[in-house]
């Protein structure tokens, strides 16, 4: 039984065909050293793969500056409605103590809107609105604030 190659395999006179070394030193001397497996440093890699990491560092920070920049634009923006809602709700809170009063003096139309805003569980402190002057922006704590609705 014979085996038949599929991969061709060049005849042995082939391989007798193929030159040796050169007769002469220097020619011998470069054939060696051509024959010699050379060793790379590696300093290329390493500073690509640093140069990469650099740039993808550097990219995420560009875009993350970027973010930042627009994220303080919009609260900027948004500050003003914050302001004035906070004047607004001032305004409220002191119109909501004024009712309050008069519906403790017996005013019928005070006491019967009082009443309303209690069944919605709207609260009324008298003291809070009184001790804040008109202009100024309520405090940011809810407890301070009875009115605040979360």
């Amino acid at each position: 039984m014979s085996i038949k190659s599929v991969i061709p395999m060049p005849a042995a006179a082939e391989f007798a065909a193929e030159p040796g070394p050169p007769a002469d030193a220097r020619s011998h001397a470069r054939h060696a050293a051509r024959a010699l497996p050379q060793v790379h440093s590696a300093f290329v890699p390493v500073l690509l793969g640093a140069l990469a990491l650099l740039l993808a560092l550097g990219w995420q920070t560009y875009l993350l500056v970027s973010e930042r920049q627009g994220l303080q634009a919009g609260h900027l923006s948004q500050q003003q409605t914050v302001d004035n809602a906070g004047k607004l709700r001032a305004s409220l809170d002191g119109l909501a103590a004024d009712t309050q009063r008069l519906a403790d003096a017996g005013n019928a139309s005070a006491a019967l809107l009082v009443a309303e805003l209690r069944k919605r569980g709207v609260t009324i402190n008298t003291q809070a609105a009184a001790a804040a002057p008109a202009g100024a922006p309520p405090t940011a704590n809810p407890a301070a604030n009875p009115t605040a609705r979360p």
